[in-house]
């Protein structure tokens, strides 16, 4: 999804006013607490790698996707700590503060809507230069600390408070079934990340899989091993997916072209495509060509193509889909003949 896209998504929140009631009807109501997203872990849960932090991170833009869902107004509590490992979160201040914060919270009556971890990465650099034997060593202690973490995570939030935990991407896109290199032990490392989460009842956005390929372009590595703006981004709609609270597939409506025989060759596609948080993509199946992406003019709110029917055999049916940022896919359908062709 494209910047201006998300830009276009998370600004896009809904108001709520009143109106028409009389000034004596209107009492002082007190506000109920906004719910609370809590970010927690290492330097990529911090934000860093975004030109922005603040406003780019992965748990920024989480928490502003619940908030436009909701339609209420959403507080991030980011507790990450830069190159924070499993056993540093377990010994150090970050857990201490977890745990008051969750305190402060319950004392306000708030509810907690979100919780985002993000560790292991730091074990796997500590270990980078490691032989096989001190590599097996960590990964033996990774095997105790980072359930442990999760463990000690959802004891601090409760049992009903959702947690999505996210895996390590590869840096080298190695084979992970190559024993011994680089990609299979980030793969060990995952493997162990997975099991915890399935345990404590976490969601997974699986950052190796969907990472694997778009390394150059999600990330600054060989410079740095942080995720660029683009990356934040695409963690982001892997931790809202494994969150499961968007439920809403998009709706599609065909403005054009209309059912029956077209008049020129060229026909222009134009879609409107609505969601209640944000659509993500559209995309035009005609037969057994490939899909067409069609672009989005934000200033008339719709998305157009243009679709080459040259070749198409007497009636087509042209299908439009459109995917919202939780995974979700809405289409519709309008069957067509070719210019020239044979009804």
């Amino acid at each position: 999804m494209s910047r201006s896209r998300w830009a276009a998504t998370l600004t896009s929140l809904a108001l709520v006013a009143l109106a028409g009631l009389p000034a004596a009807a209107i009492r002082p109501v007190s506000a109920a607490p906004e719910p609370v997203c809590l970010a927690l872990g290492d330097s990529i849960s911090a934000g860093i790698g975004t030109t922005l932090p603040r406003k780019r991170a992965y748990p920024r833009l989480v928490c502003d996707l619940l908030a436009q869902v909701t339609n209420r107004s959403t507080r991030l509590i980011d507790l990450a700590v830069p190159g924070e490992t499993t056993r540093s979160f377990l010994q150090g201040d970050q857990l201490a503060r977890l745990r008051d914060e969750v305190a402060r919270i319950r004392s306000q009556q708030a509810e907690i809507r979100a919780v985002m971890l993000s560790l292991g990465g730091n074990d796997l650099l500590e270990l980078l230069d490691a032989s096989p034997e001190e590599r097996q060593a960590g990964l033996d202690r990774f095997r105790q600390d980072y359930p442990a973490a999760l463990a000690a995570v959802r004891e601090a939030v409760g049992q009903e408070a959702p947690i999505v935990a996210t895996t390590v991407y590869d840096l080298t896109e190695g084979d992970p079934s190559a024993e011994r290199t680089d990609a299979w032990w980030v793969a060990q490392f995952n493997a162990v990340i997975r099991e915890a989460a399935s345990l404590y009842g976490a969601g997974l956005a699986d950052l190796e899989a969907a990472f694997r390929g778009h390394i150059a372009e999600w990330t600054w590595y060989p410079g740095d091993v942080h995720p660029t703006n683009e990356g934040h981004e695409e963690i982001a709609r892997l931790v809202w997916q494994a969150f499961g609270i968007d439920t809403e597939a998009p709706s599609v409506q065909i403005e054009r072209p209309q059912a029956g025989t077209l008049p020129r060759r060229f026909a222009t596609i134009r879609v409107q495509a609505t969601d209640n948080v944000g659509v993500e993509r559209v995309e035009l199946l005609a037969g057994d060509r490939p899909p067409i992406e069609l672009r989005y003019l934000p200033e008339q709110q719709v998305w157009v193509a243009l679709w080459d029917s040259a070749g198409a055999a007497g009636q087509t049916t042209l299908t439009i889909r459109a995917f919202d940022l939780a995974g979700h896919v809405g289409e519709s359908q309008v069957t067509v003949t070719p210019f020239g062709g044979i009804p």
